[in-house]
């Protein structure tokens, strides 16, 4: 089915009558565009359409921040210039160009992106904004239902005057304009490329990767949703899964953020959750990105990666949620709950600036333009960073937490240690980072001195310490490192009852080959209390090993006392079946002298 089509002028809208509608705008039907019958040309069209527009400029835009806030919108330029707009806005706004696009009160306008002053108003029928693109001349703008269908094509001039307004039967998705080319994504693999003057499709993009969105990035057209594709010469080839294509690099990361949100929906003025669970990245053609970073947000948290080889680089903790950012030059800038615009080198995650929008917003875009982000200097080490995220307290922060505190674990700092410890020493730590937090450090190779000083606290609750020492973990690092310093600490939490009966497993088994002599009278105080009274697989266990230990450096006296336990019947059965199958440990021989030279008769 064609579109229907009301090609009109804004002023004709209002004088002329429904007969004289196509006199009075000169308008002609679209050609062609949306048509379902058509087929691959193999990328010709497309390629014309590229090769006219070589020599086309399109605006980087105005690096920019708007938040809608009831009654209407606050921003400022990320050069620090506010502005405000009062009214009724029912959909996300769009930035693009020098314009910021919306729609409420029954109306889609424009704003200047520098300014805030209204440029143009028409009315929307009743429909919301998906999308919108700029070229300096143009705007064009996709509407529809809240709920999805009754999609509109509508193209401004900057006066005014509407020069094309069209209901496509297809969805469609945000679209953008170049040199008065409207670009406009549909079908999920279609972009056509529509003469606004003629209403001719002049083009059609084929792309064997989803597309819903055509995008002004920074001044260059891009299409596409999970990936982008570059327009430029290579267009031609997208048919056959070619082009210049910028894809990130594939990551597990917390809540699966998505770079773009589908361009065929009218996204609400109130953010969701997956606004607050987003990958932020700007292509800079031939499949690289700016500063060769990325991030991923994921509510208080940014996270900085090696665009190139996906390597977290930095981990930023704000105090409220992330709504909205961008990639600038030379780093990014996020938008918050509370209005803050949070400049940050790309570098590194150091702050670079903070801007404020003057009031807590419901949703926020961002646009870099043509900004530059200052550089600035690291604040702290990767490691320190990523403990400070871990250690704050908030429970929906617990996905990214964990994704972080696996990344912490592969470092080898020392000073990770000791941020491990502190998670399995608090009480405010969630349960599942607890637990995380003890298995990464049973695997630390590194940091024995942190893992000592540790093992000297003792749980004392009117001292505050209400957790003891993560023992067992310590234990098995320690023994690991072969650390001979380890000994006597755990040999004193062996009697220590406030530790767990896996840390006092843990703690034993460490003993069969870090105790010495030293710790003789530990090891017998321990084996006294609880051979016999042992019920516990784990005691049990601890209770064996630590004879083990005992037969290694006790000497006779501790040969005898597991000797006369594994006889005796009040010793616990499991441990006195395992009692009964030890040895006496070989004495060390010690070196042989080298043999005296005797003087030569």
């Amino acid at each position: 089915m064609s579109p229907r089509i009301k090609q009109l002028s804004k002023f004709s809208s209002l004088v002329c009558g429904a007969a004289l509608l196509a006199a009075c705008s000169g308008s002609n039907a679209l050609s062609g565009a949306f048509d379902t019958t058509w087929q691959n040309d193999g990328g010709q069209s497309i390629s014309s359409v590229q090769r006219e527009l070589a020599s086309a400029s399109i605006p980087k835009g105005t690096g920019l921040a708007v938040g809608v806030v009831k009654g209407g919108l606050v921003a400022t330029t990320l050069a620090g210039k506010s502005w405000k707009y009062t009214g009724s806005v029912d959909a996300r706004p769009k930035l693009s160009g020098d314009v910021v696009v919306a729609t409420g009160d029954n109306q889609l306008f424009a704003l200047d992106a520098r300014t805030g002053q209204k440029l143009w108003s028409i009315s929307s029928g009743g429909r919301s904004l998906r999308g919108a693109g700029d070229d300096g001349t143009y705007t064009v703008a996709s509407l529809g239902a809240l709920n999805g269908g009754q999609s509109r094509l509508v193209v401004v001039k900057r006066g005014g005057s509407v020069i094309l307004d069209a209901e496509p039967e297809p969805e469609i998705g945000t679209p953008a304009i170049v040199g008065g080319i409207a670009f406009v994504p549909w079908g999920n693999q279609y972009v056509s490329a529509i003469d606004v003057t003629t209403g001719a499709e002049r083009g059609r993009l084929l792309m064997r990767q989803q597309v819903t969105h055509a995008e002004n990035v920074g001044g260059e057209l891009y299409f596409g949703e999970s990936q982008l594709l570059r327009f430029d010469p290579k267009i031609g080839a997208a048919a056959g899964g070619g082009g210049t294509l910028a894809a990130l690099p594939k990551h597990e990361l917390p809540g699966t953020p998505r770079w773009f949100a589908p361009g065929a929906e009218v996204l609400s003025p109130s953010a969701s959750a997956p606004d607050r669970i987003r990958l932020i990245a700007k292509p800079t053609g031939e499949g690289k990105f700016e500063n060769d970073r990325m991030a991923a947000t994921y509510f208080r948290v940014a996270m900085g990666f090696g665009a190139s080889d996906g390597e977290l680089r930095w981990a930023k903790l704000v105090d409220s949620d992330i709504l909205g950012g961008a990639a600038a030059k030379g780093g990014f800038a996020f938008c918050t709950a509370k209005g803050d615009v949070l400049l940050v080198d790309s570098a590194s995650g150091a702050k670079a600036g903070v801007l404020n929008l003057g009031a807590p917003v419901m949703s926020c875009e961002v646009q870099a333009g043509d900004f530059t982000v200052p550089s600035n200097s690291p604040e702290s080490t990767l490691a320190e960073q990523l403990g400070e995220v871990i250690a704050t307290k908030d429970p929906q922060m617990v996905p990214a937490q964990r994704f972080l505190l696996t990344k912490l674990g592969g470092m080898q700092d020392d000073s990770v240690t000791k941020v491990l410890i502190d998670l399995a020493s608090n009480t405010d730590t969630p349960p599942a980072l607890y637990e995380d937090s003890r298995k990464l450090l049973a695997e630390r190779r590194s940091g024995a001195d942190f893992m000592l000083k540790a093992l000297e606290r003792e749980y004392d609750f009117l001292d505050d310490v209400l957790l003891p020492p993560p023992v067992g973990p310590l234990a098995d690092a320690l023994a690991a490192m072969k650390e001979q310093r380890a000994a006597g600490p755990l040999a004193h939490h062996l009697n220590d009852p406030s530790d767990t009966p896996d840390d006092i497993k843990r703690a034993a088994k460490a003993l069969e080959t870090l105790a010495s002599a030293e710790q003789f009278s530990d090891l017998k105080i321990f084996f006294a209390l609880y051979r016999a009274t042992a019920s516990d697989d784990d005691i049990i266990a601890a209770v064996v090993s630590v004879a083990k230990a005992m037969l290694r450096v006790g000497g006779k006296e501790g040969e005898t006392l597991v000797a006369e336990a594994a006889k005796d019947p009040l010793t616990n059965s499991e441990v006195q079946e395992a009692l009964q199958g030890l040895k006496p440990a070989a004495a060390e021989k010690k070196p042989e002298e080298p043999a005296k030279k005797t003087a030569s008769k």
